[in-house]
């Protein structure tokens, strides 16, 4: 088998794990340090690699000399490298018409609708825009990067002044404006081949934008046979049909859930699902998300796709950093708190950056899908009460 070319963004992947027939063909660049790298055929720890063309230019300069078989990557930053670099090496796998399509959040919308209904939106070339887009829609209003993800740099107008002192930020020539929807948000994630099919629906705990404003996030997954995961099921189908989708594909769908039962796209990512969602399917599936992405997209083995029911559901909630210095609350003392984790690489008096930023999280488990929310309040209640006050700091004697 020839080579095959990585592009790492995760600390923590284990591809000597994950791919054990290819450890030896692996040529890896990463841009984080990674451990039990030693039997890679090439491993190289490539400072800022998702901002820098080193891993492309290498990639290609290697190829000359034996070819790659595939190439893969776990980041959405690189998906579009990635096509590009398949496409001129003439490797299988994503093309950038497809990279670019699940990237651009207007080209997503543009292909999406031809399908599905969608949140009324503009690109925005000037503040022209975005002032004649609120004329045309109404407040609020939300502004967000095009292809930026985890809730990063997105804001939310609600009235002239807010506009106004958005006005006096530094502006960017990738944004765009998307009307503001109420109601759930809800995420499917799903890994589709040849002979393959795996698709899970489950419920954000709050807004994914709330975290901004202090609210703590996370999701709860609905059981496969709910009705509304079946809508679901089918909207994701819908979605894709209109799409330039590879072979092989894992998908990230987010869709609003409006106060009046209609189902509108909000975004859709050909990577697998962030934060917690990877753990929480190995939680009710047995199934790691990112293991059997790529070796489907290697052509290796995999184990089938659950077919069976879930004897139970899952669910995370992860609290906001607070602003202030605090240590994070002990293990809850809940039985049904399946996994406890504390992010000990936050700095003292941190505030959320991201959807993804975290003082600690706790998975729970449950019957159903409402039996985990209710837990996920509890715990959620026990770990605000349980926050750490650091000492104040004595000032200094005169």
């Amino acid at each position: 088998m020839a080579n095959v070319a990585v592009i790492n963004y995760g600390p923590l992947n284990d591809y000597a794990a994950m791919l054990p027939e290819l450890a030896d063909r692996l040529h890896v660049f990463s841009h984080h340090e990674l451990a039990d790298t030693g039997r890679f055929a090439r491993y190289e720890y490539v400072p800022d690699c998702e901002f820098v063309p080193y891993a492309e230019l290498r990639i290609r300069q290697l190829a000359k000399e034996e070819r790659f078989s595939h190439l893969i990557t776990d980041n959405e930053y690189d998906l579009e490298r990635a096509a590009r670099i398949r496409a001129d090496l003439d490797i299988p796998g994503q093309s950038p018409v497809s990279a670019l399509s699940f990237r651009d959040k207007v080209v997503m919308k543009q292909v999406a609708q031809r399908a599905v209904a969608t949140p009324r939106f503009a690109r925005l070339a000037t503040i022209t825009d975005l002032t004649d887009f609120i004329e045309e829609n109404g407040y609020p209003v939300v502004v967000k990067p095009v292809k930026q993800g985890g809730s990063r740099d997105i804001v939310v107008l609600r009235d002239e002044d807010e506009l106004v002192a958005f006005s006096r930020r530094h502006w960017r020539d990738d944004l765009m404006a998307e009307e503001y929807v109420e109601g759930d948000i809800y995420h499917v994630d799903a890994l589709l081949a040849d002979g393959y099919r795996f698709v899970a629906s489950s419920r954000y705990l709050r807004n994914c934008l709330g975290v901004l404003s202090g609210q703590n996030n996370g999701s709860l997954q609905l059981h496969p046979q709910d009705k509304l995961a079946k809508r679901l099921e089918e909207f994701l189908d819908s979605v894709l049909d209109v799409f330039d989708t590879p072979a092989t594909g894992a998908y990230h769908l987010e869709v609003f859930h409006t106060l009046d039962d209609e189902l509108l796209l909000c975004e859709i990512a050909s990577r697998v699902g962030g934060s917690r969602i990877p753990a929480l399917t190995r939680a009710t599936y047995g199934l790691d998300l990112l293991t059997t992405w790529l070796r489907l997209s290697c052509g290796l083995p995999v184990d089938p796709a659950p077919s069976t029911p879930p004897n139970t559901l899952h669910g995370s909630v992860a609290i906001v950093p607070p602003g202030r210095p605090v240590g994070a609350p002990p293990q809850p003392p809940f039985a049904w708190v399946r996994h406890y984790q504390v992010n000990d690489k936050l700095p003292p008096g941190a505030t959320a950056q991201n959807s993804t930023s975290h003082l600690c999280f706790a998975i729970v488990e449950g019957a159903d899908t409402l039996q985990v929310e209710q837990r996920l309040f509890e715990v959620e209640d026990w770990l605000l009460a349980n926050l750490r006050e650091a000492p104040q700091r004595e000032g200094r004697r005169p």
